[in-house]
């Protein structure tokens, strides 16, 4: 019985550690973005990634709603509206040919504010919890265009467009396959839809040199814990 229990334990932390050793050696750093140029409503800002903490590529993009009430309209509106995310060689928004966009996206919906008005409120077009998804976990890339600056900022479902609102503490990664290096120089352009006070990006957005595409399965989690209670069991019997 006891080999037996070793022996769960052994696959369970062989498991445990196929799903986590990725992201153990992935290196994540935080961006400080700085607000520039206003391209119709959207105020658009930029990091330069060259040489920041030693990355030496870009393989995904993290931007997390700061999840306050402030800022933002209520029902589909709610959060922060993102109207672009790429990378670009030189940082000029003059020139397009050196830009890198995502090749997939991994959403979470954030929570979103009551409303009874019925242009803050999902329809049929956009059937999503919030503007430009499709359900809390599908961007509408139709809706979103996440490669241009060409938002429609107007706090009506019908008339909106061209823009992904993450609703309040909602998430989104941005993935490239393959990954961007980081040359002589690199940096991330990106833009919030309407933008003010209550919907900041700055301390919310990071980067990894590795993609993110899911978080562990709880089947795994709970093969890892039962391993490691088996051994607590197995030295309590020894």
């Amino acid at each position: 019985m006891k080999k037996i229990i070793v022996l769960l334990f052994c696959f369970s932390l062989l498991v445990g550690f196929n799903v986590f050793s990725s992201r153990v050696m992935a290196l994540e750093v935080g961006l400080t973005l700085t607000p520039g140029v206003t391209i119709s409503d959207t105020l658009v800002f930029s990091a330069d990634l060259t040489g920041i903490s030693g990355l030496t590529e870009i393989g995904s993009i993290r931007i997390v709603d700061d999840g306050t009430t402030v800022g933002g309209a209520d029902g589909i509106f709610s959060g922060f509206d993102l109207d672009a995310i790429f990378l670009d060689m030189d940082g000029s928004l003059l020139t397009v040919s050196d830009r890198s966009f995502a090749s997939s996206y991994v959403f979470s919906a954030g929570t979103t504010r009551p409303t009874s008005n019925p242009g803050m409120l999902p329809n049929v077009a956009h059937p999503g919890p919030t503007f430009g998804s499709l359900d809390a976990t599908t961007v509408d890339l139709a809706t979103a265009t996440l490669d241009v600056f060409d938002a429609v900022s107007v706090a009506d479902v019908n008339i909106a467009d061209a823009f992904l609102t993450l609703g309040d503490g909602g998430i989104l990664i941005a993935n490239f396959s393959p990954e961007v290096t980081v040359g002589a120089t690199l940096y991330l352009i990106t833009g919030e839809v309407g933008w003010q006070a209550g919907e900041g990006l700055g301390a919310f957005v990071t980067v990894s040199d590795e993609p993110q595409t899911s978080v562990p399965e709880p089947g795994t989690i709970f093969l890892l814990l039962s391993g490691i209670i088996a051994l607590a069991g197995v030295k309590k019997e020894v």
